[in-house]
């Protein structure tokens, strides 16, 4: 099972994905790396709590992971985009797949940001290992190269799209988070700074054990014959 987790981990990267499209690596689309690296010269890395795995393409590394607590504070939707964007390396406000499946949005970014008055996040992110491609500069393969649309054709564009994705993952890391998400519509009278305290409360309660709600007020029961 912990090789089966590193070798998928491993296969994914130099694969591509959609940034438009929820890109956890189950969504990297096709069997092959887009970009070439070096498969005939192999050696083995270790990977922290999980092992060694061997035959791995000298392109690739393995960094130890770090535990960390991350709490973004309440911020306004494109505020928040621009956030996610940074952690993905990762320009503009723009929102990615990524972002739109964390906090549930389906609709058109404009439609979503105009419903939206506050996000926030807290909460743990748990990476037990980084891998990485550690070659540069990185070349397409002929595939993919020759596949791209000579011409303006939105329909080809499409299908590329479709097949290799708009970019290739180069790093990842194993692990996992466990987060709470914060999403106000605009219907909501509560002000910023009332958001942030219940959600620093709620996180201090699930990940420390310090609770500050009162606790809940006792019930009358009534047995029923």
């Amino acid at each position: 099972m912990i090789n089966e987790i590193l070798e998928k981990a491993i296969n994914s990267l130099g694969k591509g994905f959609d940034l438009t499209s929820d890109f956890r690596l189950k969504y990297s689309k096709g069997k092959e790396r887009l970009v070439l690296l070096n498969e005939a010269d192999k050696t083995e890395i270790t990977v922290p709590g999980y092992g060694t795995l061997r035959d791995v393409s000298v392109d690739i590394k393995c960094d130890k992971g770090d535990r960390t607590r991350h709490q973004s504070g309440i911020l306004e939707f494109h505020q928040m985009a621009e956030l996610f964007n940074q952690k993905s390396s990762i320009d503009g406000k723009i929102p990615t797949g990524h972002f739109n499946a964390a906090f549930g949005f389906q609709d058109s970014w404009a439609t979503d940001a105009g419903r939206t008055k506050y996000l926030g996040i807290d909460g743990y992110m748990i990476v037990l290992a980084s891998l990485h491609i550690d070659r540069y500069p990185l070349f397409l393969s002929d595939d993919v190269r020759n596949s791209v649309p000579s011409s303006w054709d939105p329909s080809a564009l499409a299908r590329f799209i479709e097949k290799y994705g708009t970019h290739i993952v180069v790093g990842l890391g194993i692990g996992g988070s466990d987060l709470v998400l914060v999403r106000q519509d605009r219907s909501s009278n509560m002000g910023p700074s009332e958001l942030k305290e219940h959600l620093d409360d709620l996180g201090d309660q699930i990940f420390t054990g310090a609770c500050n709600f009162p606790p809940p007020k006792p019930r009358d029961c009534k047995v029923l014959d």
